[in-house]
């Protein structure tokens, strides 16, 4: 494209100023060239963390009571915790049998075939002459002075100290004890002597704990929670 510049005036200056602007204007036009365009940097997305897994709690399992149809050290703290309940069905099967029926001795052991509990309750009654086994129901003749036959005195009897005197004695939590006798608790008596000589007298608790090879007869006596032993004798 021609252009044909017009003769300036002298004493014209804006006319001049004007045909610069517009001939700028065109040859811009003209050429094709134009601003650049502003690049605009593209977002990146922001990755969103994914949430940490809950950490696994290793919990360790509580122990079952009478694990494998064996009574533990361990668990005569149960006992403790389950004994008025316990011996409150005892009892109630005894009064069934006798009012008059009075707690002598309690033996605790292992039911057979479940995770639980046998609780053993002799019992004697005047009017029957006769000592009573809760757990069998079974009866036998006591031709004996009444005033002889001492009654535990349920209130005062706590498994959950025997265990931890036994505990503070060193003996192991998983020792076993002696399924014949379980754990045994009455009162040692002047007229009903219950362990070895020099026990005091009161609620005597009595366990077989076997140990290396060899089974430890073993009277606890309270509120003392002394430790007595016929082998401590030999």
């Amino acid at each position: 494209m021609t252009f044909q510049m017009p003769s300036v005036r002298t004493g014209a200056p804006g006319r001049v100023v004007a045909f610069a602007i517009m001939a700028v204007v065109l040859l811009a036009g003209c050429s094709g060239i134009s601003a650049p365009t502003p690049l605009i940097a593209e977002s990146v997305p922001t990755a969103t963390p994914s949430p940490s897994p809950a950490p696994i709690s290793l919990l360790t399992p509580e122990p079952v009571r009478c694990a494998g149809g064996r009574l533990r050290v361990r668990d005569l703290a149960t006992i403790g915790e389950e004994w008025v309940g316990g011996v409150q069905s005892a009892i109630e099967t005894a009064r069934a049998w006798r009012p008059d029926a009075r707690l002598v001795t309690v033996q605790v052991g292992c039911a057979p075939l479940e995770a639980g509990f046998r609780w053993q309750g002799t019992f004697y009654s005047q009017t029957a002459q006769s000592f009573f086994f809760s757990d069998t129901g079974m009866s036998e003749p006591a031709e004996i002075d009444p005033a002889s036959v001492p009654s535990l005195p349920i209130d005062e009897v706590n498994f959950r100290e025997l265990h931890l005197a036994l505990a503070r004695a060193g003996y192991n939590e998983d020792a076993e004890l002696n399924p014949a006798t379980g754990a045994t608790v009455r009162l040692n008596a002047p007229t009903d002597p219950f362990g070895p000589p020099g026990t005091p007298q009161g609620l005597v608790y009595h366990v077989a704990i076997a140990s290396q090879g060899n089974v430890q007869d073993l009277f606890v006596s309270s509120p003392g929670w002394t430790i007595h032993s016929y082998q401590d004798r030999d």
